[in-house]
């Protein structure tokens, strides 16, 4: 009896060598983003006040555009910043500036359109601010003031621009990231 309850104990113990020996290693990845934003951001639609990431274009004729930087459409989008319990508002930094950069990568001063079969070609996409400046991919749009207490709005206008002075027709949709910096 001595012999066989030590025999089984051995037999665990080889068992999990055994186990072992068929062991892999391998790598986890792992995405995320750090954010410094204290304050939400909303994308509102000025002529319904809907709240969207989303700024419709529509459908301009490719016939519209007059050559190579000519400007056609136009949709005016802005952008909410307001102050609340996630939002405190430092009263000594009450204006901001937005910085847009294009996820499809920058054509010159405007920011590109998707690629894809079917798309549009010759044409990109531009930004205007409040004052009807272009705001260039990488660069800060004029000083917006912003309240301590209510909400304020960034006014913008996106537009179509002619790159080319051939335009092939086709879906014209661009992707944009922005920075909102307060000081």
């Amino acid at each position: 009896m001595k012999n066989s309850l030590f025999i089984l104990p051995l037999g665990l113990a080889l068992g999990l060598v055994a186990t072992s020996a068929f062991a892999t290693t391998g790598t986890i990845n792992f995405a995320g983003r750090i954010s410094s934003a204290t304050c939400p951001i909303e994308i509102v639609n000025p002529e319904s006040g809907a709240v969207s990431n989303l700024v419709p274009l529509g459908t301009v004729d490719s016939g519209h555009f007059s050559g190579v930087d000519s400007e056609v459409g136009g949709r005016g989008f802005q952008m909410r910043l307001t102050p609340g319990s996630t939002c405190v508002m430092d009263p000594t930094k009450l204006n901001a500036t937005v910085t847009f950069t294009s996820v499809q990568g920058a054509n010159g001063d405007y920011y590109g359109i998707k690629n894809g079969a079917g798309a549009a070609s010759g044409v990109a996409m531009a930004i205007r601010d409040k004052t009807n400046q272009l705001v260039k991919p990488g660069t800060a749009s004029s000083v917006y003031p912003l309240s301590e207490t209510d909400p304020s709005l960034m006014y913008f206008t996106a537009l179509y621009v002619a790159t080319s002075t051939t335009i092939t027709p086709g879906p014209a949709e661009a992707d944009v990231n922005f920075r909102v910096d307060i000081n």
